[in-house]
């Protein structure tokens, strides 16, 4: 984390998949630019500050359901 400013991540600007990464098991989303990491940190786009985490629940529900995650966002490769 550093004190650098940088934009949020525009949906009508900026694609998707040029700033974050679903991880393997699709439950989080990752920031891979320095607009991603901000935009998942500073909106808890992960649920990840308050407890219980609640979106990550409900892509669990939804990964068994298979709705979840989109197949046309990316994501991390399963480790071996």
């Amino acid at each position: 984390s550093t004190l650098e400013e940088v934009a949020f991540f525009n949906p009508r600007q900026q694609r998707w998949q040029d700033h974050f990464i679903w991880t393997a098991d699709g439950l989080r989303i990752l920031g891979v630019t320095s607009t991603g990491r901000a935009t998942c940190q500073r909106l808890d786009i992960n649920d990840e500050a308050r407890s219980p985490a609640f979106i990550q629940a409900s892509r669990r529900i939804w990964i068994r359901m298979d709705l979840h995650p989109p197949n046309t966002d990316p994501r991390l490769a399963d480790s071996p």
